[in-house]
């Protein structure tokens, strides 16, 4: 009998942490369990003796595409399933003890966007684009906004937010929520390397990490979150956004089967 697959992996090795999305079909769309696996493994990095985290996508030619929107369209406790597994991310990831890299490139929207905001270094190619795509659905994507607004000013993160247009690398790069950018089709080589330069600096990491923890305590973060969650539950709720949510999947169905 074969289990279900492992959608999120976790990889030890040297005192590094790696936590690969890998559900590439599916565009590394997060589903709730998705999201309860990626905070059990960043809640057990001190227990476990790690030293540094690495998120990452198993897929060349994507990083994440957000929340699972068939999963948290099928009713009222996926959505709330799936706010609340976010929720719980978002915090152990700024409760995180240990520094947090983030190596992506192509798409990132969503969810994506606040996995990448959520962490200290993001290691991107030059064809990563960040997308903010709610307000095609005529929703206002408050989460993301406070997730951008720990790396970048409020008035450039509502900016995205508004626009939904693709935000790309070297734009990233200049607003602060990218630390590097490296060629696309030497990706792998580059990011390993690149990568390797701040393993081997885990130490001043770890102290960069400290000066976070005491200048953005996560608690303001969980304040400020459950204030807004409300919010995000009268996206849902209003006229014709979900009319909107299942025309589009619908035409994403569509393009499937063709």
């Amino acid at each position: 009998m074969t289990g279900a697959p492992t959608l999120v992996r976790v990889e030890d090795a040297d005192g590094l942490r790696s936590l690969v999305l890998d559900r590439a079909d599916k565009a590394n769309a997060l589903t709730a369990a998705m999201l309860a696996d990626l905070r059990r493994a960043i809640d057990s990095v001190a227990r476990d003796s790690i030293g540094m985290v690495v998120l990452r996508s198993a897929s060349p030619a994507l990083f994440c595409a957000g929340g699972d929107i068939e999963e948290f369209a099928s009713g009222p406790a996926m959505l709330a399933a799936q706010g609340e597994g976010l929720r719980d991310v978002m915090l152990a990831l700024a409760r995180c003890p240990v520094p947090v890299v983030a190596l992506a490139r192509g798409k990132a929207a969503g969810a994506g966007v606040i996995l990448l905001a959520m962490t200290d270094i993001v290691i991107a190619a030059e064809d990563l684009s960040l997308v903010c795509p709610e307000i095609a659905f005529n929703m206002y994507p408050v989460i993301v906004q406070a997730a951008l607004e720990t790396k970048i000013s409020a008035a450039r993160a509502r900016q995205l937010c508004f626009s939904g247009q693709p935000l790309a690398a070297p734009a990233a790069l200049e607003l602060g929520l990218v630390t590097d950018v490296l060629a696309a089709e030497a990706f792998d080589a580059l990011s390993a390397r690149r990568l390797a330069f701040y393993a081997e600096r885990r130490e001043a990491l770890a102290i960069a990490r400290k000066a976070r923890l005491r200048m953005e305590p996560p608690d303001a973060l969980a304040a400020r979150i459950a204030s807004l969650e409300p919010l995000m539950h009268e996206n849902f709720s209003r006229p014709g956004v979900q009319d909107a949510i299942r025309a589009y999947l619908a035409r994403l169905r569509g393009a499937r089967a063709d």
